[in-house]
């Protein structure tokens, strides 16, 4: 194999050629393959950055609505203890009054019943004039009835 000028020209502009293009489109390509694989990687991190964000407010938001529901519940007890203890309030006070009104209604009877006993017990000797008159035909006076004995039959 010889080498002459030829080729050694060759070699030469071979080199030139691969450091102009080295120059002209290897390096852009390069610089723009790292440009862009930066670019890929910043979005990527930011996007991991935003899942991970996204996913902490999804847990604070969960946490807020197991918050306020444990809150609703409270007050929801809370309120119905309140009306559990309005309604025995109103129950025992019914009840109270109607005791009351019951044992008024008693009294009155009672009363009542006194009244119409002591009323009977006076006009007794005008009754039992009244039998005797019908049984034996003529009008007697029947006298001397025995108060305990007319207490006893009226009040038992």
């Amino acid at each position: 194999m010889e080498f002459n000028a030829t080729f050694l020209a060759t070699i030469i502009s071979f080199l030139v050629f691969v450091i102009l293009m080295n120059k002209i489109l290897y390096a852009p390509i390069l610089n723009i393959m790292e440009e862009r694989k930066n670019f890929v990687d910043g979005n990527y991190n930011a996007a991991h950055a935003n899942d991970v964000k996204s996913e902490e407010l999804t847990n604070q938001k969960e946490e807020k609505i197991l918050g306020a529901k444990d809150e609703a519940r409270g007050k929801y007890v809370e309120t119905l203890d309140g009306y559990k203890n309005q309604k025995s309030e109103m129950v025992a006070n019914a009840q109270n009054s109607a005791k009351d009104e019951i044992e008024q209604a008693k009294s009155d009877l009672r009363q009542l019943s006194d009244d119409v006993k002591n009323g009977l017990k006076g006009s007794m000797t005008d009754l039992a004039n009244d039998i005797v008159e019908k049984v034996i035909g003529y009008r007697s006076n029947v006298e001397g009835f025995d108060d305990n004995k007319v207490n006893e039959v009226l009040w038992g």
